[in-house]
């Protein structure tokens, strides 16, 4: 999938788009419970914290981060349910064309994610 930037289409090759919990230089995923004391120190927008804050304990949340090594910055955060939807976004760059590849990075990870509930059924 071509998002637009080369500089994000090679760290997709790179590194690819993990559903289970991970860390490396393009991404961390952390999967989190209702309530889940981790997420203050995570420093995440606002809106994931009242999603995470509201969500009875019972129910599992997965955090996916993107960043840009190269720029040392974030790219764009995700909030994903049990069923491989995307809950709440955040962007973190401005530039439009930095916008445009997160809303197709968005699609990628909602189609890796929602891939993922396919096959586990």
């Amino acid at each position: 999938m071509q998002t637009g930037l080369k500089t994000i289409d090679s760290l997709i090759e790179r590194f690819g788009i993990c559903a289970g919990e991970t860390h490396d230089a393009f991404q961390n995923v952390l999967c989190l419970h209702g309530g889940d004391k981790r997420a203050v120190a995570l420093k995440l927008p606002f809106c994931f914290y009242h999603k995470l804050a509201h969500l009875p304990k019972s129910r599992m949340i997965t955090l996916h981060q993107f960043y840009l090594p190269h720029r040392k910055a974030r790219l764009a955060s995700f909030l994903i349910d049990e069923r491989g939807q995307v809950i709440e976004q955040v962007y973190y760059q401005r530039d439009s064309k930095y916008v445009k590849a997160c809303k197709k990075l968005q699609s990628l990870v909602q189609h890796v994610y929602c891939h993922k509930q396919v096959s586990a059924a």
